[in-house]
């Protein structure tokens, strides 16, 4: 929960938290009056508990005011993180989810370099840098092979987390420490207490605006790569104003609109500058109180509803004439082979029906680790199945062995581990809280496909009074959150019993309300023709059949497939070759 979340919670028990952070204090017509953030008696502090502005205070002694979180770090005596937590803890407020390990990062060694000379402390005061501004951001150069580098140190709580290089004479002689954690430029001059930042595209903007008494970070790869937020999360926390300062290129737009996404259209505003970023703006003539006022005028993104239809027409070019190094829509994977037919969209909803026992679980999973190959992230919420049952069945899948080697086994592991997430429930799950941990792991970990497997795990009924309505609101949240995420959600839901098992299910037998199917963009069903054990014959042993594909230029069509049970694989060869999706060389013994 940010900032600007956990300040609209507070808000709702304003007087509630006035009495606690200010037990010297006192009602007095809708405002909680005391002397001061120090705890004595009076009212020259007045804290709003109701109306528009309820949870907002001012010290008219000393001419401070913010929010209930500024109070609780002004009356403490902490930073605005530390508040926060503090305040979590006394309402009661969890993370939405349990922290990943720690990833391991490289800490660089102090960089060669010397404080800078003619060369770097030129080329950055040409660009109309203060020296001050130079020290202040520890700037260093380093000369190598001849070439002169500005070396930009990223440092955070007193540590050096990254370097990076930048040769003054050409542009693309840039590089960061190897190995090393990917972060914001410039933590160390942030004050702790300040709930306002921008984030620039690059290190000479985020300079420029500390210089007009801007505080202001740098995302350390431009404006393509959003690894930082997954690494300064936590500390982004504290703010609830972010302003996105990226450059005014097609690059920085996308980008821009990827990171407000991510770290929440609730308190982030997009700023535009009078050139096509801060420091050209600056060398055009811009001063402190433009800048500033760029940032007040400053504003949310438009609601995804309201757009032209002529925004789409650069999207129908890139569809019908996609570049060369356009990152193409993930497809069906079935083996080694791709079905170009069948695309995963973003913000799409797909159904799987089967037969309980014919392999909808199986052929699913098949087919997220083929999406997985294909440079996507997933989340699975499987309640009927244990974790460790699962990653089993997925190191099989993975490797086309029934018992892989420990060795292979680290290897998936190692392979798995930015990949695939689980949401560890076994049993029942709301709807609502797998969308909020959804929610937080899109954002996060930039997840884009997720996996409910089933929809009899969760709240919402079979059958009974009320039932089909309930189902019709859950995949309208379902579906509604993969546009919200631009992600691609796997709905499994269970067909309606049939007399017997020898034909395959379709659409119009799913079990339940209709708006089901209706609701869904892509609907599939899995069946199995029930070989006896041994069976090798040339007849397929499966069929996924495509029912429904809204968006595809196929609407349907059947995959007619074979089954190698040691593998736990679904290949499209009589065969039955297996697949190693992980890539491993079994090392030879000396």
């Amino acid at each position: 929960m940010n900032a600007h979340e956990l300040s609209e919670v507070m808000a709702q028990d304003a007087a509630g938290i006035a009495a606690y952070l200010l037990p010297k204090g006192k009602k007095v017509s809708g405002e909680w009056k005391a002397g001061s953030v120090d705890g004595e008696e009076g009212q020259s502090l007045s804290v709003r508990l109701t109306g528009s502005k309820r949870g907002l205070w001012r010290d008219f002694a000393k001419d401070e005011g913010g929010d209930l979180i500024d109070l609780w770090a002004a009356v403490r005596g902490v930073s605005i993180a530390e508040a926060m937590t503090e305040a979590k803890a006394h309402l009661g407020i969890r993370d939405d989810m349990p922290k990943q390990p720690e990833k391991s990062y490289r800490r660089p060694t102090k960089p060669q370099c010397h404080t800078p000379k003619a060369g770097v402390r030129e080329w950055l005061t040409s660009r109309g840098l203060t020296e001050r501004t130079i020290e202040a951001f520890k700037i260093g150069e380093q000369v190598r092979d001849s070439k002169t580098f500005a070396v930009f140190p990223y440092l955070r709580e007193g540590e050096l987390v990254n370097a990076k290089y930048r040769d003054i004479a050409d542009k693309r002689g840039m590089r960061q420490e190897a190995g090393a954690e990917p972060c914001l430029f410039g933590w160390h001059l942030i004050d702790p207490k300040t709930r306002s930042i921008a984030i620039t595209e690059g290190e000479i903007d985020a300079m420029t605006l500390h210089q007009s008494g801007i505080q202001a970070l740098s995302v350390n790869a431009g404006a393509g790569n959003h690894q930082w937020i997954e690494s300064d999360w936590e500390r982004l926390d504290r703010f609830s104003e972010i302003f996105v300062c990226f450059d005014d290129d097609e690059a920085g737009k996308k980008g821009a609109k990827e990171v407000i996404q991510r770290l929440g259209v609730d308190r982030c505003k997009l700023v535009k500058f009078g050139a096509k970023d801060a420091n050209q703006w600056l060398q055009d003539g811009a001063d402190g109180e433009d800048f500033h006022a760029a940032l007040k005028q400053a504003r949310p993104v438009d609601p995804d509803e309201l757009v032209s239809i002529a925004d789409f027409f650069g999207q129908v070019k890139a569809m019908l004439y996609p570049a060369a190094s356009d990152a193409p829509t993930p497809r069906l994977m079935i083996g080694d082979r791709y079905e170009d037919c069948v695309e995963f969209r973003p913000g799409e909803l797909s159904v799987w029906t089967g037969i309980n026992g014919h392999g909808k679980s199986l052929m699913l999973n098949q087919v997220q680790i083929g999406v997985m190959t294909q440079g996507e992230r997933v989340c699975v919420f499987s309640g009927e199945m244990p974790p460790q049952v699962q990653a089993k069945r997925l190191a099989r899948q993975l490797t086309g062995s029934s018992r892989p080697t420990p060795a292979y086994i680290d290897a998936c592991e190692a392979w798995v581990r930015d990949r695939m997430w689980l949401f560890n429930v076994t049993g029942s799950a709301t709807i609502n809280r797998l969308l909020e941990v959804f929610s937080y792991a899109a954002k996060r970990y930039g997840i884009g496909h997720f996996v409910i497997d089933s929809l009899m795990t969760t709240e919402v009924p079979d059958d009974g009074p009320g039932a089909f309505s309930k189902q019709k609101e859950a995949i309208q949240k379902l579906a509604t959150f993969a546009r919200a995420h631009k992600a691609h959600v796997h709905l499994v839901a269970h067909p309606r019993k049939s007399r017997d098992e020898s034909e395959a299910p379709g659409k119009m037998d799913v079990g339940g309300s209709g708006k089901i199917t209706d609701g869904a963009d892509n609907v599939f069903s899995v069946w199995s023709d029930r070989k006896e054990d041994g069976d090798t014959s040339d007849s397929p042993d499966a069929l996924l059949e495509l029912h429904k594909q809204r968006n595809g230029e196929v609407q349907h069509k059947k995959f007619w497939l074979y089954f190698n049970k040691p593998a736990q694989q679904f290949c499209t060869s009589s065969q039955r070759r297996p697949t190693a999706f992980v890539p491993y060389r079994q090392e030879e013994p000396a």
